[in-house]
């Protein structure tokens, strides 16, 4: 059973047009609430009326980056995928600059809110950033501190790769993890598939979609045909490895497929090198991510699996909007703090604030690269009573690939979430309540 099961869910969400691109924003609470808009976030308004911003904390996902396993695809296609001009896994040239701009709108955002001064570096010290120990995390961070505060001396911090519990919580300790966690996960992810069969059948037709575009290895087809080669090569299901439970079947590498031709339309790659010439749009991007979603549904959007990994990061940033850092990672009353980390955290906190989106043409719930959750706490001038906001905002793909400036109505994507009351601004009491029922076992 889940945190959540019992009670009903209202999904809100409001559409506009923003720089030619359609947003959209959307709340789940806890309880049903009568259908109404969320609020439309743009890069000059102001804080709500009678309220002060005085802290806030990013979780951020990092950029554009390279595939990151490409032997793995190569492994299941026709032809070799073409690479990166980096390294798999590393943050492109391209994916650098993406973020630099969506660190300068954020900037904006924030003197405009009064949380940071308008001179250049006069809030150096009122920022602190902490990313993974990933090459590409660490990037992402130098990438936005240079959009936020360029040439300022202020450094991101990170642990080192075998004791980071922040970002990687349930990898760190996975050697000494009592191995029925891995088969109650296993429990937990076919109980949302349905069964296999079911998973099969739902996610039929963007199999066939990724298949049309990269085939199968010559050799297998010739020996075994197209329908046992390739992205049919394994049934779907899910099988414990060592401490872990893996998914099996077309999603395990089709997941990393759909998102490598995302990265390459958002790198501005010319048209005839992405997906091997089967993308003219965007929108065929998006066509071609429903595998990756389907990873998503049945591992970090998993309740079981959403609490073991992001428990820690969550009640991270909880402290944090309490004023009771604790000095764990040398942030002290820093006023912005931002931690970048990956698509999986972002999935995993999605999940435990039971927070559902729709951005633009993005699919649900996408954790999409340089994608933001935006925690800000307000004070209410009249009696100092305190609240919090929890929003999610990303670049549209266009914007990523042209490196777009992002200026008022052309700024990011954003959803806002609602409580059980239909409140964008939730009673911090509230919010901390929420987490403890999320992160109880």
């Amino acid at each position: 059973m889940n945190q959540f099961e019992g009670m009903r869910r209202a999904f809100v969400c409001a559409s506009w047009m923003m720089g030619g691109v359609l947003a959209t924003t959307c709340g789940v609470s806890f309880a049903e609430v009568q259908p109404q808009h969320a609020q439309i976030a743009r890069a000059d308004e102001s804080a709500p009326a009678g309220m002060q911003l005085d802290r806030a904390v990013i979780v951020m996902r990092h950029g554009v980056r390279a595939a990151t396993d490409t032997r793995k695809m190569n492994a299941s296609s026709a032809q070799p995928w073409p690479a990166f001009e980096v390294p798999d896994g590393e943050l492109t040239p391209h994916g650098y600059r993406a973020i630099v701009a969506l660190g300068r709108w954020e900037r904006e955002y924030f003197v405009h809110q009064g949380l940071l001064d308008p001179g250049t570096c006069a809030s150096a010290h009122d920022v602190f950033v902490w990313s993974s120990p990933a090459s590409r995390t660490q990037a992402t961070a130098r990438a936005w501190l240079d959009g936020v505060l360029p040439r300022c001396g202020v450094e991101a911090g990170h642990a080192a790769e075998n004791q980071d519990t922040l970002f990687h919580a349930d990898e760190t300790d996975a050697d000494s993890a009592d191995p029925h966690e891995a088969e109650q996960a296993q429990a937990a992810m076919l109980a949302a598939m349905g069964s296999p069969q079911a998973a099969s059948r739902r996610y039929a037709a963007d199999v066939a979609a990724m298949a049309r575009v990269v085939g199968a290895p010559h050799a297998c087809v010739e020996e075994k045909g197209a329908s046992h080669c390739g992205l049919y090569a394994a049934p779907w299901g899910v099988k414990v490895v060592g401490n872990a439970a893996k998914l099996t079947g077309p999603v395990a590498v089709g997941a990393a497929m759909s998102e490598t031709i995302r990265m390459q339309y958002a790198d501005g790659w010319p048209l005839e090198r992405i997906a091997f010439g089967h993308v003219r749009s965007s929108a065929d991007v998006i066509g071609l991510m429903g595998l990756r979603s389907a990873k998503y549904a049945y591992t970090n959007h998993v309740p079981l699996i959403a609490r073991r990994g992001g428990a820690p990061l969550l009640e991270r940033v909880t402290r944090a909007l309490n004023d009771d850092d604790r000095g764990e990672t040398g942030e002290g009353d820093a006023r912005l703090q931002v931690l970048v980390g990956h698509d999986t955290n972002i999935a995993q906190l999605r999940t435990l604030l039971n927070f559902d989106w729709k951005l633009g043409e993005y699919r649900e719930n996408d954790a999409v690269p340089g994608g933001t959750l935006l925690f800000e706490r307000f004070v209410r001038e009249r009696d100092g009573a305190v609240f919090v906001r929890v929003s999610y905002l990303a670049q549209s793909l266009d914007q990523m690939r042209a490196i777009t400036v992002l200026k008022g109505r052309n700024g990011p994507l954003k959803a806002v979430l609602r409580d059980a009351d239909g409140r964008t601004l939730i009673p911090l009491d509230a919010f901390d309540a929420q987490v403890k029922t999320a992160l109880k076992p």
